[in-house]
């Protein structure tokens, strides 16, 4: 059959059946239309396939999945009718595009047609010359209508990825159109002849409805975009936060004709903004606010206080002896006493509450704050009090209830706490200022004993300015070493001889001249700059000891003294030996003095640190002994070589029976422990021949000398030998 018309070989074809064969399945039981369709689609470039009834079409079309269907209605063993309904329920041939060809022209049989899923219909006689177009045409549009389903699809997936919905609410007829992911999202129909806030509103929690609500009736009076966010009520057991958003489509007097709008789940989200605001503003050992949030707090009590001339109170907290505890039981039980204490503080400012009367109604939102700021420190925030003893008395109250028992992990542990006071606006006018002057209250609480309270005053300031001046001299005084040591001699209570010295710092101020170590030594070990003074310290000595070693005082040992600081965060036996390597001394030439402090809080550490130091070569002592350490089973396990009796004890010798027991004691039990007996703070003659008469193996004091400079003790030490010796010559 010759072709009618060259510019049908022009029509495009979809981009996916380009260089391809586009497959046309013919269905019809006629031979002569059969040939004559055959032969106008093969001459326009479609591969033809052919059935004779519907039943074939539908065993061909499984076989073939054809790119569109041509199917006459009358047909034997299976009409068309029937044959496209089955089509249509398969999955190759749902979206197929089919063409009915139908001699019956009643109304009814094209409306059948399309009720079972025809795309379109033609009526006989076909023109054949036009049927190649009609062909392409449906094939095209049926790509549109498949490019179409595609981007519904993505547009689906997409949006189920977004966890988003979108909707349309036309006013005109009430309706509102979902998109299927909507559904996903909340309980709602794709289509609904109510309005959108109709539908959403029962889903919406009844604390946020009325806030949507009104969003809505906004926008259709003002025809204006909108935002909101909105909790649910519990679906399948699940709160939900979704984020609504809007906007109103205006007719051509600008009144509002309809609203599109989206819906997103944004729980995930919403929850984990949640987290990141309570790591930022809350303590995640206790739940308690944080620095930050008290910040917050603070300067709304500012605000408040300047607004309505109101008093408010800052109490800062640290917990006496909480380390003990850490070191002891470990972090977790550590936590959970930070958690304990936590629960009182907040049950003892419920009482508070009480005593001090309700918050000022003109801000009742306002509560009392408890914060924590880190490690044991604890800040109570009295955002209302009438007078400063308000404070007092929630002080009072704090520290009684911190004072109870404990139960962790099994055991009773007993804590208290020391609490500094500074009160708005006595104290200060910002936050950060009644902070800093609370803590330096509660810094001189403690300093007075522990489990006390202590307001804010201008000496404790003075006193505080003086602190911060002297550490701040103190770490460039160590920076430029400006310090020097003195040596006190020891002798040996037998034969009088000099047996060795004590190296005590100095400090050479340029201001102040010599500064003695009781006022700065303790605020050295405060500041852990005693670490690095005390390096210094074991260096200088040992390096003298070794000079004097090479004058000819070849037994003659140094003691010094060691913080319990230094023990426990700095490496000191290896800082000894190191030493001893470089300056050459002998390691039984050195001696370190420690005091009884390092065994209080855990004696098992303790006692390790100090057969570390033994296995150096050095010798070991307890200073200050019988001030502190009281275990006697723990004494005889101690690896030292010497007691040295405090000066309290030996001064009292010959003014107290008891005292004088109590050293003759200290004395009988050392001998019976191998160990020697170091007595300081020797006077008198009277104390130095009771303690010679009791068994004492050396004396240190005024009576024998002051502290002395390294180039006078050279000559002292031989003056003093020399006449100890003709003595005991003429003797």
């Amino acid at each position: 059959m010759a072709h009618p018309d060259a510019t049908m070989n022009d029509m495009a074809l979809p981009e996916e059946m380009v260089g391809r064969p586009t497959n046309i399945l013919i269905v019809d039981d006629d031979l002569g239309s059969l040939m004559m369709a055959e032969e106008a689609l093969d001459e326009a470039g479609f591969n033809v396939l052919q059935a004779e009834n519907g039943l074939e079409a539908t065993e061909v079309g499984e076989a073939s999945a054809p790119d569109m269907i041509i199917m006459d209605v009358i047909m034997p063993k299976m009409n068309g009718f029937d044959a496209c309904q089955h089509i249509r329920n398969t999955d190759w041939g749902r979206h197929v595009p089919i063409l009915m060809v139908t001699g019956l022209e009643d109304i009814d049989s094209i409306h059948r047609a399309y009720e079972v899923g025809a795309t379109d219909f033609l009526t006989k006689p076909i023109n054949f010359f036009v049927l190649p177009h009609r062909v392409k045409y449906m094939l095209r549009s049926a790509d549109t209508a498949d490019r179409l389903r595609e981007s519904q699809r993505l547009l689906d997936h997409a949006q189920r990825i977004a966890q988003l919905g979108h909707w349309e609410w036309n006013l005109s007829n009430k309706a509102t159109l979902w998109s299927r992911s909507c559904s996903t999202l909340i309980p709602v129909p794709e289509r609904s002849r109510r309005g959108a806030i109709e539908v959403l509103k029962p889903l919406i929690n009844p604390e946020d409805r009325a806030e949507v609500v009104h969003q809505f009736d906004s926008a259709l009076k003002e025809a204006k975009p909108f935002k909101a966010e909105f909790r649910t009520i519990e679906l399948e057991g699940q709160e939900k936060v979704i984020r609504l958003q809007a906007e109103p489509q205006c007719g051509p007097q600008g009144e509002c004709v309809s609203i599109l709008g989206t819906v997103q789940d944004i729980t995930e989200r919403h929850n984990i903004q949640r987290q990141i605001h309570n790591l930022a503003y809350y303590d995640h050992v206790t739940g308690l606010p944080n620095r930050t949030m008290l910040h917050d707090r603070l300067n709304q009590a500012l605000n408040r206080g300047k607004r309505y001339n109101q008093m408010f109170a800052v109490l800062f907290l640290d917990l006496d002896r909480f380390k003990m505890v850490n070191d002891t039981l470990g972090h977790d039980a550590g936590d959970e006493l930070l958690s304990q204490v936590s629960a009182r503080l907040e049950a003892s400012i419920r009482k508070t509450d009480e005593l001090l009367g309700p918050i000022n109604e003109k801000d009742s939102a306002e509560e009392h704050t408890i914060a924590r700021l880190g490690g044991d420190e604890f800040v109570v925030l009295l955002s209302q009090i009438d007078e400063a003893a308000d404070a007092a008395r929630a002080a009072k109250r704090i520290a009684d209830r911190i004072a109870e028992p404990y139960t962790i992990k099994g055991s009773a542990v007993n804590i208290s706490t020391t609490i500094g006071i500074s009160v708005y606006p006595n104290d200060a006018m910002d936050s950060d200022t009644l902070l800093k002057n609370a803590d330096i209250a509660m810094y001189h609480a403690k300093k007075r004993g522990r489990n006390l309270y202590q307001f804010f005053s201008e000496e404790i300031q003075e006193k505080a300015q003086e602190r911060f001046s002297l550490e701040q001299n103190l770490r460039l005084a160590i920076k430029n070493h400006d310090f020097h040591l003195v040596y006190q001699p020891k002798i040996d209570a037998q034969t009088g001889l000099v047996k060795g010295v004590e190296a005590l710092v100095r400090w050479d101020d340029p201001k102040h001249g010599t500064i003695l170590p009781s006022e700065f030594i303790s605020l050295a070990e405060e500041t852990e700059l005693i670490i690095p003074l005390g390096e210094w310290i074991i260096g200088e000595a040992c390096r003298q000891a070794k000079l004097w070693h090479d004058m000819g005082f070849e037994h003659m040992h140094v003691a010094v003294n060691c913080s319990s600081i230094q023990l426990t965060k700095a490496d000191i036996p290896g800082l000894i030996v190191s030493v001893l390597e470089e300056t050459k001394l002998t390691p039984e030439c050195l001696e370190i003095e420690l005091t009884e402090s390092l065994l209080l809080d855990d004696a098992e550490r303790g006692i390790a640190i100090l057969e570390s130091l033994q296995a150096t070569g050095i010798s070991t002592s307890i200073d200050d002994f019988g001030t502190g350490f009281s275990s006697m089973s723990y004494l005889r396990r101690l690896p030292v070589s010497k007691l040295k009796i405090d000066r309290s004890f030996v001064n009292e010798i010959g003014n107290n029976k008891s005292d004088e027991a109590i050293v003759s004691a200290m004395l009988t039990l050392a001998s019976h422990l191998n160990l020697e007996v170091v007595a300081e703070g020797v006077e008198t003659d009277g104390q130095m021949n009771f303690l010679v008469e009791h068994g004492c193996d050396e004396l240190q004091g005024y009576h024998i000398s002051k502290p002395l400079e390294a180039d006078d003790f050279v000559e002292w030490a031989n003056n003093w030998n020399t006449q100890k010796k003709q003595r005991r010559d003429v003797a």
